[in-house]
């Protein structure tokens, strides 16, 4: 990813905008049921090891870019991303084929609970981070 960002300040006009959003695996996802007003946590979904030594990567190259000063950080944060699912089946699913998760959720609810909502619509709540970061001027 490093040399990926440095082709990306070779391409960037000096003060452009780079956003790098990716998914934040510092910070669990929740599969939650849906509410006619809000949202019920069933469980707890959990990053793979792979993609957690992925996002660790991603962080030191980002890092390492900032130290050689080819980005100024200019602004971060974090928001929640909702991937929307007709039923628990469907969610299920997407848990085993999803490469970014672990392929079962931790749940918080008994399975009575699970069984008797099987057919609401869920979501799985995501965190996703986010960074602007401002190309410097080459030096000279």
């Amino acid at each position: 990813m490093v040399d990926a960002l440095v082709e990306i300040h070779r391409v960037l006009a000096p003060g452009g905008i780079l956003v790098d959003a990716r998914p934040d695996s510092r910070v669990s996802a929740y599969a939650e049921r849906r509410k006619p007003r809000g949202f019920q946590r069933f469980g707890i979904v959990k990053t793979s090891r792979l993609e957690l030594a992925n996002d660790r990567a991603s962080d030191r190259a980002i890092a390492r870019a900032v130290r050689d000063e080819l980005f100024k950080r200019r602004r971060r944060g974090r928001f929640w991303h909702l991937v929307p699912f007709s039923d628990l089946a469907e969610l299920r699913k997407y848990l085993r084929e999803h490469l970014r998760f672990v392929h079962r959720a931790e749940w918080v609810v008994d399975a009575a609970t699970r069984n008797r909502h099987s057919n609401d619509q869920f979501v799985i709540r995501r965190a996703v981070r986010y960074e602007l970061l401002e190309a410097c001027p080459p030096d000279s």
